[in-house]
């Protein structure tokens, strides 16, 4: 016996409110449940006792595990653990440190500064490597949108005691030496195949990758300011970023991930704006 289209759609809403999010695994558990009805009507139940059953043999919360399961065995996982997720958040902690002391009228050392500005890219750069290696888990993405918009960035800056004229194109040898290392570790063209399938999958990841690049962002609303009061400021918005950062990655469903990164980015950007401003 088939079932008619309410009938289907009943197991839908069933499925969506199990927060099953990845449509193959969607699609795949949807012709379970309906081959489990349809036997169990064909042998004298009723859709609604059919329906029961099946509900019972694949609960939500037994459905929710496969999926995280599925997905971690394809590379796919759309949540980590808080370990995870806060180590993806330490290339954040160490901008608001640099921004912190930079904008701040402290007498931190320039060295000290110099050390914190690099250490904060070069682990951006680190963690691209590293999710080249591991196929560019969700973890990964913001150090693909810092990469790319930071050697864009680059190549209209001077440095001047090294040259007053821009890097132009050499801006972009710290990620050709990042990707050549990669290659090395992982050859082939297999991560970015699977960049493209989780953007697809879930295209708010795209926003999510530039996300990477908003200390950066809130560096330059605040550059040439000195003063204390920047300190209160760069120690929240860095909070806000990182929080957004770790919501991420630890939400399960994904409006709540979504909603983390939109707010805080948002919040933080109108506290760094408002206050440079006056």
């Amino acid at each position: 016996m088939m079932l008619n289209e309410l009938q289907i759609k009943e197991i839908k809403e069933y499925l969506k409110k199990c927060n099953i999010e990845n449509r193959l695994i969607f699609g795949d558990f949807l012709d379970h449940l309906c081959c489990m009805v349809e036997q169990k009507m064909n042998e004298g139940a009723t859709f609604d006792d059919s329906l029961k059953k099946a509900f019972g043999h694949l609960q939500g919360s037994e459905i929710k595990s496969i999926e995280l399961f599925t997905l971690k065995l394809l590379n796919m996982e759309t949540t980590f653990s808080s370990r995870i997720s806060l180590q993806a958040t330490i290339p954040f902690v160490l901008f608001g440190l640099f921004w912190t002391f930079s904008n701040s009228d402290l007498d931190v050392p320039g060295v000290i500064q110099n050390i914190l500005f690099l250490s904060s890219v070069i682990s951006m750069f680190a963690l691209l490597t590293i999710g080249w290696i591991k196929n560019f888990p969700r973890w990964s993405f913001p150090a693909i949108g810092f990469c790319l918009l930071f050697s864009l960035f680059s190549m209209n800056v001077a440095t001047p005691p090294i040259s007053d004229d821009i890097l132009g194109f050499w801006a972009w040898i710290p990620l050709i030496i990042t990707l050549i290392i990669a290659q090395i570790f992982k050859p082939g063209v297999e991560p970015i195949k699977n960049i493209i399938k989780k953007s697809g999958e879930e295209p708010f990841l795209i926003l999510f990758a530039i996300y990477g690049f908003a200390p950066f962002i809130l560096l330059m609303l605040t550059d040439e300011i000195r003063t204390n009061w920047m300190i209160p400021v760069a120690i929240l918005s860095t909070l806000l970023l990182s929080a957004g950062n770790y919501l991420f990655l630890s939400c399960e469903k994904r409006v709540s991930r979504i909603l983390s990164v939109i707010i805080c980015g948002v919040l933080a950007v109108l506290i760094t704006f408002t206050f440079s401003f006056y």
